[in-house]
């Protein structure tokens, strides 16, 4: 109480108690009086100075030689320490679980003796609908798909024996049908014998993220107008078939598309029904070429076919002749109709050049001889 002991002898007990539990303490110390025995009964009293001195008190009926209750005695402890001890705990475990919620995180514990995956709230939103927050970890496993298994397996299998951490990130097929990306993060636990038997861990839904991140991807790669490859997925698509070319000694063509007449949908109908006949002309070259061609829009009105693997030059003059029908119907815009051909230069690696950049530069140049020759037609560089 802060103050010699003889200070406290003979002041009324409510002089000590703290305001907000004086009320609770007097109902309390009249049940002893009543002839009720209290243990462990917390409450808070009041410093000499005005500061607080939290207490845990024993108290029994005190009696006299005829039984008659004149008053209680007991113990008291001062708690302070502990009571701050639970409370700063308290205040930890609750941030804990606020950044955990704010991160969209779900706790789990995984026993590995028992196959016993308990988790920290209901995971339905991570896997779909469960039997609850207690399920076999092999089951959990039936969920991971079947293409990340492996790699799911070998992560945890690694942790498990070297006794440390590990990352996921992998795919489920929830219970609901739906595919759905987690990010798991997990740490093993030993115990006193250094025998690991446990592992804790968080795990997050990123399916949203792994969308961004793979129509970024697709931007970066992809035209936005027509979903064809861009310039830059072109650039390493036909490296990679000459490469395959050098490797296996066979050939690789590049065609050059360049619509003719184009300009006049623009003049006529501006840029949104020009952007329209792009579209559908990426479309129509789309369905003459392989899935194994690669079909790029190169800028403007102009697209590269790159042909790997080629065997007979003849097979170029096969696509070739099936773009120029495929544009030969006239292209529907707003009501009106616009007749568009093509221009088509092609080269061929290794005849015409040594490396990619040298046949698509060619191809251009057999395209813009096939414009002087009368457009509407396909030209080989050098002829």
């Amino acid at each position: 109480y802060g103050c010699p002991p003889g200070e406290m002898l003979g002041r009324e007990f409510r002089e000590a108690v703290a305001q907000e539990v004086s009320e609770r303490d007097l109902a309390v110390f009249a049940r002893i009086l009543a002839g009720e025995s209290i243990f462990d009964y917390q409450t808070r009293h009041l410093r000499r100075d005005g500061s607080h001195v939290d207490l845990s008190f024993n108290a029994i009926p005190l009696r006299d030689a005829k039984e008659t209750i004149v008053g209680a005695t007991g113990t008291a402890r001062d708690v302070t320490a502990e009571k701050a001890a639970a409370a700063a705990q308290y205040e930890n475990v609750e941030k804990l679980r606020l950044a955990v919620d704010a991160a969209d995180l779900t706790y789990w514990e995984w026993e590995r003796k028992t196959d016993r995956l308990h988790w920290g709230r209901d995971p339905s939103p991570l896997v779909g609908a469960t039997a609850g927050r207690d399920t076999p970890w092999s089951e959990y496993l039936e969920i991971v798909h079947p293409e990340d298994r492996e790699r799911y397996l070998a992560a945890v299998t690694a942790a498990w024996q070297q006794a440390g951490a590990c990352s996921n990130e992998y795919r489920v097929i929830r219970h609901d049908g739906q595919v759905a990306w987690l990010s798991s993060h997990g740490k093993t636990l030993a115990d006193a014998s250094g025998q690991v038997y446990r592992m804790i861990g968080v795990t997050q839904d990123i399916t949203e993220r792994k969308r961004q991140e793979e129509e970024a991807r697709f931007l970066a790669y992809h035209d936005t107008l027509t979903g064809l490859p861009n310039r830059r997925l072109l650039d390493d698509r036909l490296r990679q078939a000459v490469y395959l070319a050098q490797r296996r000694d066979t050939r690789v063509a590049v065609m050059v598309v360049d619509l003719d007449r184009f300009k006049q949908v623009n003049d006529a109908l501006g840029h949104r029904a020009g952007d329209a006949v792009l579209r559908e002309a990426a479309h129509r070259i789309a369905g003459c070429v392989r899935k194994a061609d690669t079909l790029a829009r190169h800028g403007g009105d102009e697209f590269v076919v790159v042909i790997p693997d080629l065997h007979l030059e003849g097979e170029c003059q096969v696509v070739a002749e099936k773009i120029l029908r495929a544009l030969e119907p006239a292209f529907r815009v707003d009501g009106r109709e616009f007749s568009i051909g093509a221009s088509i230069g092609i080269s061929l690696y290794p005849a015409d050049a040594g490396d990619g950049e040298g046949v698509l530069r060619n191809a251009d140049a057999a395209m813009y001889s096939a414009k002087q020759l009368g457009r509407n037609n396909y030209r080989f560089y050098g002829r």
